[in-house]
Parts: C-alpha cells; sequence; structure tokens
C-alpha cells in the first residue's frame, strides 16, 4: 500500500510539473514549447497570430499570464499588441498580459478562452534581418499570480521580411464597403473564411461561406468601421474595411 501510495504521488508530482493548457490557433494546430512562428508582413490581419487556451485539468480552473521574454533586432523593443483577455498596447520586454498587478486569467474546467486573443507586430526592423519576440505562457497556483507552477510553453513570434505575403492567388469575391439593412452581402466565387474584426483588433464573428450569394447578419454590430479578411483554400487573403452604419 505505501508503495502505491508513493506512486501516485510521483505521478502527481509529474502531471504538476507538466503544462495542464493546451494552446492552439485558429485552425487548431498546437503551439508546443520552442516553436517559431513566422510572418512576412507587418500588416494587421496578414501578421496576426491568433489563439486559443484550454485547460487541460480534469478538476479545477487554472491560472494564466502570458510574459514578454525576450527580443531582437526591434526598433525599440516594444511590442505592438498582445490581446489575451484584454488588449495590451507597446509592451516592453519583462511585461506580462495580463499585468503583474492585476489577477491572472481563469480558465475553467474543460473551457477554451474565446475567439479575439491574438498576438501583433507591426515592426518591421532593419527590413533585412528577422525581428524576433519571444513569449512564455505561464501556469499559477493561485488567481493573483504569485506563485508559478508547471513548466512554461516559449515560442517566438518572428516577422521574417524574406518570406513576403502569400501570393498564390487572389480571393475571388465581391464585398460591399457599407452594409445596409443590418445586412453585409457578398458575391463570393470560391469557397472562403471570415473573420470580422472591430478597430481594436478583436474578433467579433467568424464563418465558412460557401460560393454564390451570400448575406451575413452584422445586426448585433454598432455602428462603426469594421476591418474583414476573408482566406480561400490556397491561403490567400484580401482585407478591406466595411462601415456599419
Amino acid at each position: 500500500m505505501k508503495f502505491k501510495l508513493l506512486f501516485l504521488s510521483v505521478l502527481g508530482s509529474v502531471a504538476l510539473a507538466n503544462a495542464q493548457f493546451t494552446v492552439t490557433d485558429r485552425a487548431g494546430n498546437v503551439l508546443n514549447d520552442g516553436d517559431v512562428k513566422e510572418f512576412g508582413s507587418v500588416e494587421f490581419l496578414d501578421a496576426e497570430y491568433e489563439f486559443y487556451v484550454t485547460n487541460d485539468n480534469p478538476s479545477e480552473e487554472i491560472y494564466t499570464r502570458i510574459e514578454y521574454v525576450d527580443e531582437s533586432n526591434s526598433t525599440n523593443g516594444e511590442f505592438e499588441q498582445l490581446c489575451y483577455g484584454l488588449c495590451y498596447n507597446n509592451l516592453v520586454v519583462g511585461e506580462t498580459v495580463p499585468p503583474s498587478t492585476e489577477s491572472a486569467l481563469a480558465i475553467g474546467v474543460g473551457e477554451t478562452t474565446p475567439m479575439g486573443n491574438h498576438f501583433y507586430n507591426d515592426d518591421p526592423g532593419n527590413g533585412s534581418d528577422n525581428v524576433d519576440f519571444v513569449f512564455s505562457f505561464r501556469q499559477f497556483e493561485d488567481p493573483a499570480g504569485t506563485i508559478e507552477i508547471g513548466t512554461p510553453l516559449t515560442f517566438t513570434y518572428r516577422y521574417n521580411p524574406t518570406l513576403g505575403v502569400n501570393s498564390n492567388s487572389k480571393v475571388n469575391l465581391t464585398v460591399q464597403s457599407t452594409v445596409v439593412d443590418s445586412e453585409l452581402v457578398l458575391i463570393i466565387n470560391e469557397p472562403v473564411s471570415m473573420m470580422l474584426y472591430d478597430i481594436q483588433g478583436r474578433v467579433v464573428k467568424q464563418m465558412q461561406l460557401a460560393t454564390g450569394r451570400q448575406t451575413v447578419n452584422v445586426s448585433d454590430l454598432n455602428p462603426q468601421t469594421y476591418i474583414v479578411q476573408f482566406k480561400n483554400e490556397k491561403g490567400a487573403a484580401q482585407t478591406t474595411k466595411i462601415l456599419v452604419q
């Protein structure tokens, strides 16, 4: 019996040492420790890395922050925008989101963070060298986020000027620039995914759209300007602004 209890205790320690969360992108691809996410643009949406964090702890909520760990070749050392719960701009190395003065972000048992969380860099550096920003997802024992547990998940967000923007093809569709009667009208000639962002960069609507004339109900959105991005199956993207009146 003592051996069994000791064995279970060791298993519990191993589980605690490992991450109790999983980070994925919009397509469901898992972010692993040491990964590098490269972008060939500093334009919003083209350079956005959207992510979701899932609580893998079977019985308890978890508390998390993201730390800006390091950078290289940026012009001022600042990272333009990190949204995790709320959006924070012009971060410097050592800062966390949520900030250390606030509670860590809680994720319930079996829950996944909602859409809208993302990393975005607008700094091209010197235009020839990679610009790297290193971040760590960290977990804490307490809601205040003072006692760290487990192993951080660290990755690099990179602007690589040699990549360029994906130019496989253009997205074949027509979109109206002003919304009438709470409906966004689209003429789509190929299947596309659509992401609709507010001016703060938060995702407010997303969907898959088939070919033909499509209407998207936006009656739930406030009157203002929004950014819409469409992507086809080849990875080409089209970004435009619309005005919801």
